[in-house]
């Protein structure tokens, strides 16, 4: 290989390399990174978005405590435990010695 075709070479890997579809998005700052992604990268509509699991425990969240307002206003038991028991649970003291044995013994 002479001198003149490792040129050709290097300059074919070079320009596919500026004309590449695939290449990657170059380092923005982080305050426009969100905006610079969602418009120039191809496939973000097919990303979905990252986000945690807030509106799901939000709405579990709000079930609970409708399943509770229901069970207090009826006076309704479900699997034998009424709105009172569950009051009564969650005011109840832990004994905090026990909760280290157990700990231990695991």
């Amino acid at each position: 290989m002479n001198d003149s075709e490792m040129r050709r070479r290097e300059l074919l890997r070079q320009t596919r390399r500026l004309y590449d579809d695939k290449r990657e998005i170059p380092a923005v700052h982080p305050r426009y990174g969100r905006i610079y992604h969602n418009l120039y990268e191809d496939n973000a509509e097919e990303q979905e978005p990252s986000g945690g699991t807030f509106y799901i425990r939000l709405v579990i969240g709000i079930l609970c405590f409708v399943c509770f307002v229901y069970m207090d206003q009826s006076k309704a038991e479900i699997a034998q435990v009424n709105s009172t028991a569950i009051v009564d649970q969650i005011e109840k003291d832990m004994d905090t010695d026990a909760i280290v044995e157990a700990w231990k013994k695991l």
